[in-house]
């Protein structure tokens, strides 16, 4: 595997087209084998940083243990010459070691006796042993500081003895008589000692100690060599322990990597699996084909990405039927857009809406075209009406009115013209009436100011009047009471003046350009009575 591992990363190639699948479990076995080491080598280092200080600790608590031993035996032997000292003469014991006999031979026996046990007292103490190398050895306190006993050189023995610390000139006897002087009679002293077995000189500790009866100094000591006995094999069993560290954390190392390439595959196909169609469903897409919706069911984020794909076939499909409809003409057909971030259902929607925008303004143009067509037919046939008509005023009148309502679909219509020959009674007089498309002649006269027309007259301005009620009450026109639902007068006018005024009425409201055709006619009609009333003139004057 890391032979894989490394020409993988080598060949970045590969490693590019690699599979999620085997991808996935090899980021993760990489990362588990990585986090193991980093965690194993700072538990191990952490571990023997902490071991050699524990062994720091280990050999300053061991010299404390050490001193306490050395401290102990000395008592011990304390004890020992002291219970001796004490069952005897002191007489006796200073006789056998040097001092004046001048007792009796009874006295002397008795001191005999206690020589003889003191002398046994150290026999013991001679071979009493602890450690590897210890031993005890007594000296006198006062210069020549004779030897009394040494338990391994005993040639030592009855006659002073001079030894010099290693690189000093002082005397280790001297030394220990003054460590007793300033320390309350005991205490603790290192030098270096020559050591057979060694054949060297070997740093060693001492505890001495005054046994002041008697003036004896009894000491013993061990080799610094035994602590550092003692601190290499803390220092073996440290190494084996974190030998046994490393290898069980390389087991467990290799144990969790192969389980977790063993889980990781399989989570990774069932991964990579359903990618890899949702991938391939995509793609398909992708050449503008168009797909099923895909059979799985998750609730992780791999069913999330199913239902977004869904959505996403849905929309293309929505997409393709609403593309499908314009095509057909049907820019009437609604989308809804999938968002409102949906930048392809906005454009679709914006063409849309610019397609039925030409369409309506080629409808409207074309409305436009077919109304001017129909005003421009409608102002010619009624233009001939009213041409054909000179000398006829009144016929022709009726004849206008009846093709006008018809023409515009009106049900009543009735053209009053101004009469002002006498100065004093000026009225406007009903020439032309129809009602449903049939002539109404009912003469009628219509005071300036008078209803409606009357008004209208006055006014120069044409009334419109849309969304009568039903049965309106008396709403007095030129046609007499009705109740049109669309009512409107149009001034006759020519140069500025009043000359009569046009009444039309439907039961549908008139359009824009229904109202402007009615008022063009209006001014043909002003124009035709202007021509009537200047004939008629002349006729009277001849």
């Amino acid at each position: 595997m890391r032979i894989f591992l490394y020409l993988c990363l080598l060949d970045k190639s590969k490693f590019k087209i690699m599979k999620l699948r085997t991808k996935l479990p090899l980021f993760t076995s990489v990362t588990v084998l990585t986090s193991i080491l980093l965690i194993a080598f700072t538990s191990i280092y952490n571990f023997r940083m902490q071991a050699e200080k524990d062994i720091e600790h280990f050999r300053d608590d061991e010299i404390d243990n050490i001193k306490e031993q050395l401290k102990d035996i000395v008592n011990i032997a304390y004890k020992m010459i002291e219970a001796t000292y004490n069952v005897s003469n002191e007489l006796g014991v200073r006789e056998r070691f040097g001092l004046s006999m001048t007792d009796t031979v009874a006295d002397f026996n008795m001191n005999q006796l206690v020589v003889n046990r003191m002398v046994y007292t150290l026999e013991n103490l001679r071979t009493l042993r602890f450690g590897t190398d210890g031993y005890l050895w007594i000296n006198r306190y006062d210069p020549p500081h004779e030897v009394v006993m040494h338990a391994t050189m005993q040639h030592l023995e009855g006659a002073p003895h001079v030894f010099y610390i290693e690189e000093t000139d002082v005397n280790m006897y001297d030394a220990y008589s003054a460590l007793i002087k300033s320390n309350n009679g005991e205490g603790y002293l290192k030098y270096s000692f020559y050591k057979p077995d060694a054949k060297a000189w070997v740093p060693k500790i001492s505890f001495i100690k005054l046994f002041e009866p008697m003036g004896w100094v009894i000491g013993t000591g061990v080799y610094e060599d035994y602590i550092d006995k003692e601190v290499f094999k803390k220092k073996e069993d440290l190494d084996k322990r974190v030998n046994f560290l490393i290898r069980v954390t390389i087991i467990i190392g290799i144990v969790l990597v192969v389980i977790a390439t063993v889980i990781l595959y399989y989570f990774g196909n069932s991964v990579s699996k359903p990618i890899q169609v949702i991938e391939n469903q995509l793609f398909q897409m992708s050449r503008g084909l168009v797909v099923d919706k895909l059979d799985i069911e998750r609730d992780d984020e791999i069913g999330q990405m199913k239902k977004s794909l869904d959505s996403l076939i849905d929309g293309f499909a929505a997409y393709a039927g609403f593309a499908r409809q314009i095509g057909e003409g049907n820019l009437d057909s609604q989308f809804k857009l999938l968002s409102e971030q949906d930048n392809l259902g906005n454009s679709l929607l914006e063409m849309r809406n610019s397609l039925r925008q030409a369409r309506d303004e080629e409808a409207r143009r074309q409305l436009e075209n077919k109304r001017r067509q129909w005003a421009a037919e409608g102002l010619a046939v009624l233009g001939d009406i009213i041409r054909m008509g000179s000398g006829r005023t009144k016929e022709m009148m009726t004849d206008v009115l009846k093709k006008l309502t018809e023409y515009v679909d009106a049900v009543m219509g009735g053209i009053f013209v101004l009469n002002d020959k006498d100065k004093d009674n000026v009225y406007l007089e009903q020439m032309a009436s129809v009602a449903y498309q049939k002539s109404k002649f009912i003469k009628h006269i219509v005071y300036p100011g008078d209803g409606l027309v009357g008004t209208c007259f006055l006014e120069k301005e044409k009334i419109f009047l849309t969304k009568l009620p039903e049965h309106y009450i008396e709403v007095h026109t030129g046609l007499g009471e009705t109740n049109p639902k669309n009512l409107l007068l149009i001034p006759l006018v020519m140069d500025n003046n009043v000359l009569g005024v046009l009444e039309i009425a439907s039961m549908e409201i008139f359009e824009e350009y229904q109202i402007d055709f009615i008022e063009r006619l209006a001014q043909s009609l002003a124009i035709a009575i202007a021509s009537y009333r200047i004939t008629e003139n002349i006729v009277e004057e001849v």
